[in-house]
């Protein structure tokens, strides 16, 4: 199961993993016990992928990681089919929104109906999948959704090593 790989087996602190790759879901620490294997790990709406697999500690901003999943499809996308090229930048941009405390439930309910566009309507696996780890942050992980509105001060970006935690 998953946790002997990824806890027992190294003795790591866990919050979190991204099981597959970039576009991979998070799996919470509930989810430890499930199978490693394909019919498993996608009845519970995450997948191998080609076997990536990165472990986040308590450190890490999930409702950031969101935001980096669509940050990344905006930039590797290709720009072919619109739900890619335009949602991906939306997607990110919506998140920012959250991320500021600007009308966190209506931007979220957005960010999620555009996940459900990009998933039924890209070309390829790279929009297809870009809502996976979206979706499976703001599900596993609400509470990071839900922070106080940053200062008004702060509306750029934060550094982009400050928010995704220590990988291990």
């Amino acid at each position: 199961d998953l946790a002997d790989l990824l806890v027992r087996e190294y003795q790591l602190p866990f919050r979190t993993a991204q099981l597959g790759g970039p576009l991979g879901a998070y799996v919470s620490e509930d989810m430890l016990d499930l199978p490693a294997d394909d019919e498993a790990l996608a009845e519970a709406g995450a997948m191998l992928g080609h076997g990536g697999i990165v472990v986040f500690d308590e450190t890490v901003d999930m409702a950031q990681m969101a935001r980096f999943a669509f940050e990344f499809c905006e930039i590797e996308s290709c720009g072919k089919c619109t739900p890619c090229r335009i949602g991906a930048t939306r997607g990110r941009e919506t998140v920012e929104k959250v991320l500021r405390g600007e009308n966190v439930a209506a931007n979220i309910a957005r960010v999620e109906d555009l996940c459900e566009l990009m998933r039924d309507g890209s070309l390829c696996a790279m929009g297809g999948l870009t809502p996976m780890p979206v979706l499976s942050a703001i599900k596993h992980f609400p509470e990071d959704f839900d922070k106080p509105a940053q200062l008004a001060a702060e509306s750029e970006p934060p550094d982009e090593d400050s928010h995704q935690g220590n990988r291990l």
